[in-house]
């Protein structure tokens, strides 16, 4: 049985008009809810919202199959990067977007779509499938949070797939990397700056010394590093006493990351020594990286999804964590899977209806396929 394409529009057009922005999914949670009861799916939600100040947690849904089958699960996310409060979604030549002034939520809502449809089709097929868990978390655009604090005893299956990765559905992302986040805060010495700068320590020429010492940008092919913040000061007539610097670390590599982070403590170090500043740098871990190869059985059920759609499959690593990263870290080897949406998180964002027809087709195809 096939996906249907009239349908699709139809319920992807619904979603993006439900304005999910982070922390305040509740609306589409709702609706959602409603929407998995129609498909015979028995639908939770967990407390995870209360743990970062959001208003709903992750949806866990269940839907029942042969139980002598592998259960796996499909995930998307809930919110989008920011409010899209009276969207105007446009249909024109075969790709949905929007009238310019607000972004069209296609991502993470053809995720959504995609797995809605693909229940749609079951329900009224003889396709047999093992049991599917169905996961729509929260707050995932602010620091992957729902799926972060989601109960990994709340799940059975034993691989997982996201669709949450934008551009072409025969992509299948393999790898990912981990992340540090860190806070480099500087305290030196106010002082008057045309009376007696001498005997002042300006915290933004500190600042400027110590990003001058760090690699940044693009490293290596697995590494990056950025600041992406400074803060600092108070009049263009005082020595600085204060700089506040925001950034981050990634790498696939965990041994490169630690070496990195390890490289810019010692330079907040050095750099506090020669100008007789207070120097302190804070590290917080953002998420885990994974690297899987098409020897796991996740990636060979993925790619055997893809061909079957009449593709060919791409194993590609990705810059930016996902909901992935965290299934992984949990213990279950998951893939993030490409849904078609280019320009995410931009008012140019946009989705064509084969992309939106093909990422139902694969995960169809994925379930449809599941043997022991």
């Amino acid at each position: 049985m096939e996906v249907n394409q009239e349908r699709i529009v139809e319920q992807f057009l619904e979603l993006v008009k439900i304005n999910s922005p982070s922390r305040n999914e509740r609306e589409l949670a709702d609706y959602l809810k409603r929407k998995l009861g129609t498909l015979s799916v028995t639908v939770e939600e967990d407390n995870a919202g209360d743990k970062f100040d959001g208003n709903t947690g992750n949806l866990i849904g269940r839907y029942p199959g042969d139980d002598s089958l592998p259960t796996i699960f499909l995930a998307a996310h809930m919110d989008i990067v920011r409010s899209a409060e009276g969207i105007k979604p446009v249909v024109e030549e075969g790709i949905i977007k929007t009238d310019g002034t607000t972004i069209l939520g296609g991502d993470d809502k053809a995720g959504i779509t995609a797995v809605l449809e693909t229940l749609k089709v079951l329900q009224k097929s003889e396709i047999n499938h093992g049991n599917i868990e169905i996961i729509f978390t929260s707050g995932e655009e602010i620091g992957l949070f729902g799926s972060m604090y989601l109960d990994r005893e709340e799940l059975e299956a034993e691989v997982g797939f996201v669709l949450d990765s934008g551009g072409p559905i025969d992509k299948i992302i393999v790898s990912a990397p981990a992340e540090q986040d860190f806070d480099i805060e500087i305290k030196g010495r106010a002082a008057h700056a045309g009376v007696e700068p001498e005997k002042g320590i300006s915290a933004i020429e500190v600042g400027c010394d110590i990003i001058t010492e760090l690699r940044l940008g693009r490293i290596d092919e697995e590494t990056t590093a950025n600041i992406g913040v400074i803060e600092g000061g108070e009049a263009t007539n005082i020595v600085a006493d204060r700089l506040t610097i925001k950034g981050e670390a990634r790498s696939i590599d965990e041994d490169k990351l630690t070496e990195l982070v390890n490289e810019i403590k010692g330079v907040c170090q050095q750099k506090e020594e020669e100008w007789q500043a207070e120097v302190n740098v804070e590290f917080k871990k953002a998420y885990s990286g994974f690297n899987l190869t098409e020897e796991d059985e996740v990636v060979k059920m993925a790619m055997q999804a893809v061909k079957e759609i009449g593709l060919i499959p791409k194993l590609r690593p990705r810059g930016g964590g996902s909901d992935a990263n965290i299934f992984n870290d949990k213990g279950i080897p998951t893939v993030n899977l490409g849904v078609g949406v280019k320009n995410d998180h931009t008012t140019e964002e946009k989705v064509a209806i084969e992309d939106l027809v093909n990422c139902a087709r694969l995960v169809l195809a994925i379930v449809s396929n599941v043997r022991k």
